[in-house]
């Protein structure tokens, strides 16, 4: 009779309405992250549409990195509160607007207010995943769906350079685009639920999810972690087509193919390496592998640019392992709620992820301007590139200080 109700009980918690729910956040994820990154393949048009300059087209670009990892915390906390549905919806619809508002171009601030808006929306929507993530998914699940949801951002921004020359015109785009994420954020609202049937969260204040995330020594770790991660891997991402052009010859278009291969095997490698990570039992030992492995195929491929072979295949291999690094560390919070002696509770999984959203999206907005470029500039193209790849293998120090459970199940 046990074992019976046992079985009933898991059978309501594990819903097969999971990967529904999942798709439509991949869906939206995706849409948004796509939106974005049509804009660096029409810079050039952007800056005669909007007639502003480099400098300014940048801070357009790049702003919803750092409203979002200043948002972040408190997105991942009002989750806490008012639950991950209605937080979720929020940002996709506040992100539509921000896309949709692009239509209009009067001058810098027309460009730079609907890009806040945007990042106002992904500091509601990127902390709230891993959370979407471990009430939805058994223990055993979390890799794979952790690794899935990665991949929407990862396939946004590739998708969004590619399909930018097609677009049938920039203000149009932006309404397609706008139209598309609202109407998602309004199907999420009405198909996800804040718990599967057959599991409830107790309620926790704004303050308790965010002290559980600050006396998590993982939880710091992970957040330090990601902040390295990300400030490296954007920095290679933009210094990378500029620099095999300037030392090696290479046009940028096919510089710019090769730096995609940073991100579609990236995705392959975000679905099977935390899986392998998992089944393994060696989440930590992948975390520090997989960056280090990362910076040293990526320097010895940078040192062979003069053989366009080399380079393609170093850089989809390096792209792959990278890829992997990600979803191990965002789903840290997810892992911690299952350890007794870690204050992490499965209540408290939007906060702790927002923690980490939050150092994730500031480092994706300090590295490449306020480290990486100085040093290009000072110094050229290849040391800057060398303190990229580094600064992203750093992340294998602080994972070192994580602690995960001894098995997942």
């Amino acid at each position: 009779m046990s074992a019976n109700l046992e079985q009933s009980d898991k059978a309501e918690i594990v819903s097969p309405r999971r990967w529904v729910v999942l798709g439509i956040a991949w869906l939206s994820f995706f849409s948004i992250a796509m939106a974005w990154y049509v804009m660096p393949t029409l810079e050039h048009k952007l800056l005669e549409i909007y007639q502003i300059d480099s400098s300014q087209y940048s801070t357009a670009f790049t702003i919803p990195f750092l409203i979002a990892g200043l948002l972040a915390i408190g997105g991942g906390m009002l989750a806490d509160r008012l639950g991950l549905r209605k937080t979720a919806s929020l940002g996709i619809i506040i992100s539509g607007l921000g896309i949709l508002g692009r239509f209009q171009a009067n001058g810098f601030i027309s460009l730079l207010a609907p890009m806040m808006i945007v990042g106002v929306g992904l500091g509601l929507i990127m902390p709230n995943l891993p959370k979407l993530v471990s009430i939805w998914f058994p223990p055993e699940e979390t890799g794979l769906a952790t690794g899935i949801y990665n991949t929407g951002l990862m396939g946004g921004i590739a998708t969004g350079l590619v399909i930018a020359p097609y677009l049938p015109g920039w203000s149009s785009g932006n309404i397609l685009f706008g139209i598309l994420i609202i109407v998602l954020g309004i199907v999420f609202f009405a198909i996800v639920r804040d718990t599967p049937p057959g599991k409830e969260l107790p309620p926790t204040s704004l303050v308790d999810g965010l002290k559980s995330a600050i006396q998590s020594k993982s939880i710091w770790a992970a957040a330090f972690a990601v902040f390295m991660a990300m400030a490296g891997m954007v920095s290679v991402q933009a210094a990378y087509p500029g620099g095999l052009n300037k030392m090696y010859g290479i046009p940028m278009s096919t510089g710019g193919g090769i730096a995609s291969m940073l991100t579609y095997p990236g995705i392959l490698g975000s679905l099977t390496l935390p899986t392998w990570a998992n089944k393994l039992d060696k989440r930590k030992l992948f975390l520090f592998i997989l960056p280090i492995a990362f910076a040293v195929i990526m320097t010895l491929t940078w040192f062979s640019g003069d053989n366009i072979t080399v380079l393609w295949i170093g850089t989809a291999l390096a792209g792959y392992l990278a890829g992997g690094a990600l979803p191990l560390i965002m789903e840290v919070p997810v892992f911690l709620t299952r350890m007794e002696d870690d204050p992490v509770e499965p209540q408290h999984v939007g906060g702790a992820s927002g923690l980490l959203t939050s150092l994730m999206n500031i480092g994706g907005f300090i590295g490449l301007p306020f480290i990486v470029m100085p040093i290009i500039t000072s110094f050229g193209y290849t040391k800057g590139f060398i303190v990229a790849v580094l600064i992203f293998a750093a992340q294998a120090i602080f994972a070192l200080n994580i602690t995960f459970p001894s098995k997942v199940s």
